[in-house]
């Protein structure tokens, strides 16, 4: 993928998350990336994992227990890092020519959240549309368009991981009681909504602009 490409799937990407029906059935994969942020901390921290729920609204909620308060800042910390690290990593491997390699990873995600983690009935039905639309794609479509659908999906969630921070961030401001993962971090450390909301989304600044321009340069 040259600059210039990776500029104009960025470009489409932004649009594409604004597209009616079709902007949120891509914007899910970045909610279940968020909401497996928080599994994956509640798991190595010793917390327990009940399952998690994707909506209609692509917003998302991991239902997880954790054993004390510092786990509990872990688990609430994890889904908007892990989201903005894994679309860095998407990048990674479309700039360095893994894109074959990046379906299967994301196949055995889906695949693996449908048998073990999502237990509602909208975000169990997305899931199967999301890995038949892509199984079709890689399978019948030629490898050219294989590989423009897997730079519009890895161009997505860089755009997604970047706007979702923002929207918390905004609703800090605003609206603290209603800010998710900032609001449950205040309530857990005594810091401000606010400044975990500013946290979240300058950590998806540097992955989704700093790293990515330096791939471009470098």
């Amino acid at each position: 993928m040259t600059g210039s490409q990776l500029i104009i799937y960025i470009t489409a990407a932004f649009l594409l998350i604004y597209i009616p029906v079709a902007g949120k059935y891509f914007r899910l994969l970045n909610t279940l990336l968020h909401e497996i942020g928080h599994v994956l901390a509640s798991f190595v921290s010793g917390g327990g994992i009940y399952h998690v729920h994707l909506f209609r609204d692509t917003s998302g909620v991991a239902y997880t227990t954790t054993s004390n308060r510092l786990t509990s800042i872990i688990t609430s910390l994890a889904g908007y890092p892990f989201a903005s690290a894994a679309a860095f990593a998407a990048y990674w491997a479309t700039i360095n020519g893994y894109t074959e390699w990046l379906y299967y990873v994301l196949f055995i995600i889906l695949a693996f959240s449908l048998l073990f983690w999502v237990r509602n009935w909208f975000g169990f039905f997305w899931i199967i549309a999301f890995l038949a639309g892509t199984t079709a794609v890689y399978r019948y479509a030629p490898d050219e368009i294989l590989a423009m659908y897997i730079y519009l999906i890895t161009a997505v969630l860089l755009v997604e991981s970047v706007r979702s921070s923002w929207v918390i961030l905004y609703l800090s401001i605003v609206s603290p009681q209603k800010a998710g993962d900032a609001t449950a971090l205040k309530k857990f450390t005594g810091i401000s909504c606010r400044l975990w909301g500013l946290v979240f989304f300058l950590q998806a600044l540097y992955f989704g602009v700093y790293l990515t321009g330096k791939f471009l340069t470098g």
